[in-house]
């Protein structure tokens, strides 16, 4: 799986976004944190952050996974892999 790895700006609740590349692996991610965290919240909607752990969005084929901080990214590497395009 391919990713890329980022820093929010100026975000209160995420440290890190994560583009995947793909549907597929987008909703196996999704998964994968829903299972490991609890229900995460579509951010792309104005409603409150239901998650601190993370949450995600989609929108006109850019899917993005939030991450709370190290903790969370560190669970994530382990489980993807520590390769990713840092952007």
């Amino acid at each position: 799986m391919k990713y890329y790895l980022h820093t929010t700006r100026e975000n209160k609740y995420f440290e890190y976004g994560i583009q995947v590349n793909g549907m597929l692996d987008f909703h196996a991610v999704r998964r994968w944190c829903t299972e490991t965290y609890g229900v995460g919240a579509d951010v792309s909607r104005d409603e409150p952050i239901s998650n601190e752990n993370w949450a995600f969005y989609i929108i006109y084929q850019q899917y993005m996974i939030y991450l709370k901080g190290n903790e969370q990214l560190n669970w994530f590497k382990l489980k993807y892999g520590t390769e990713a395009a840092l952007v």
